[in-house]
């Protein structure tokens, strides 16, 4: 029973899904100055409010499954399912573009979700490293978590569609929210924030020295790492040009690739010198 209970209290709360909420009202606030922690209610009845609902909670599921500090839980290799549930988060609401009636706003979600999935196998494979020694320090782990982190930061913007990333503007300058109502395009953009902050801090989750140092410590630098990030993100936002497609695609296999077939090549290093 207890075991159930503190199951539900990560899923539901910590560091479930009012974590997620939390982290996406602070994300959303550094970037875009927005203050508040839901979106408009009476846009969830609708087909993509419905879509972007799962999407958070799905964001939430994937912080659960991360080594926090104080995890009430302590799961070990939970992790490894965390992907699955971003990929979730991310793609669900897109599912309703996808299927509109409309070919810009379909090509538009396409986009999205080709260059996101690209972008977040990156990111997880480069994080792989940082999950696995997330409590070694010393040595040659060092160098892998340096790596790891270098990697997902570069692979970052690009899975969340950030900046140069974002949709391509002579398409359709909405992207796949294109045609929607006022209320729906900001319920729209709520989620998008909520599933970036969460990604985010998945990211600072796997890759900072949690399990070397004191978890109210751990805690504050994940903190302090969110907030950087995104007044770094806010600073830049929008002095890059727009990419197409395929110059987004080869950012993702020039850059991010190669950091994280490194971070995983240590990986390997070090497990061969420990059978050794």
């Amino acid at each position: 029973m207890n075991d159930l209970l503190f199951t539900l209290f990560a899923a539901l709360v910590y560091p479930g899904l009012f974590t997620a909420l939390m982290i996406g009202a602070l994300y959303r606030f550094l970037l875009r100055r927005h203050v508040g922690l839901l979106p408009p209610t009476g846009t969830l009845r609708s087909r993509e409010g419905l879509a972007s609902t799962l999407g958070v909670g799905f964001a939430g599921v994937a912080l659960a499954l991360l080594p926090w500090p104080f995890h009430p839980t302590e799961a070990s290799l939970a992790w490894l399912w965390a992907w699955a549930a971003f990929e979730l988060a991310f793609l669900l609401p897109l599912l309703p573009a996808m299927l509109a009636g409309t070919p810009v706003v379909a090509r538009a979600a396409l986009r999205e979700a080709q260059l996101g999935t690209l972008a977040r196998a990156l990111l997880w494979a480069a994080l792989v490293p940082a999950l696995v020694l997330h409590n070694q320090w010393a040595g040659s782990a060092l160098v892998a978590h340096l790596l790891s982190l270098v990697a997902a930061l570069a692979a970052f913007p690009l899975a969340i569609g950030w900046g140069p990333f974002s949709h391509e503007e002579s398409v359709t300058p909405a992207g796949s929210a294109a045609g929607l109502s006022d209320a729906t395009q900001q319920l729209d953009a709520w989620g998008r924030d909520v599933r970036a902050g969460t990604l985010l801090m998945a990211l600072l989750v796997a890759t900072l020295p949690l399990g070397a140092l004191p978890p109210l410590v751990g805690l504050a630098l994940l903190l302090v790492g969110l907030i950087l990030t995104a007044l770094l993100l806010r600073e830049f936002a929008g002095r890059s040009p727009r990419m197409n497609l395929p110059s987004a695609l080869r950012f993702g296999l020039l850059v991010p690739l190669p950091l994280s077939l490194g971070a995983n090549l240590a990986l390997l290093l070090l497990n061969v010198a420990y059978q050794q």
